[in-house]
């Protein structure tokens, strides 16, 4: 096998697994919910902490990305990988959060 077609197997093998994790999850199996947050909180959490540069505020935002993603789990179609989905929502958490913090410091 040339390593382009490998590559692809392990993209294939990792997306299944984002699949039946999500299932998994979906069937509010608890192990399934921590699997998750074992596999990505570290990444999720370096991706708020280069955003809003505050290790505290990084903390919540990964946690409230978190509550946000399992209320919508169902919404994940798997188009990305759950890890580009998750990011995308701990972006969004924090451009949110840095929108606020401006809003608050510019009111007089």
């Amino acid at each position: 096998m040339r390593k382009p077609a490998l590559q692809a197997a392990a993209i294939a093998a990792a997306d299944d697994g984002d699949m039946a994790l999500v299932r998994r999850a979906l069937a509010r199996e608890a192990g399934a919910f921590r699997a998750i947050i074992k596999t990505h909180n570290q990444r999720l959490y370096r991706i708020a902490r280069g955003v809003v540069r505050n290790d505290a505020e990084a903390e919540d935002i990964v946690q409230e990305a978190y509550v946000r993603a399992f209320a919508s789990l169902a919404a994940f179609r798997g188009d990305a990988s759950l890890s580009t989905w998750l990011s995308r929502i701990v972006i969004n958490e924090a451009l949110g959060r840095l929108r606020k913090r401006k809003r608050t410091v510019a009111m007089p």
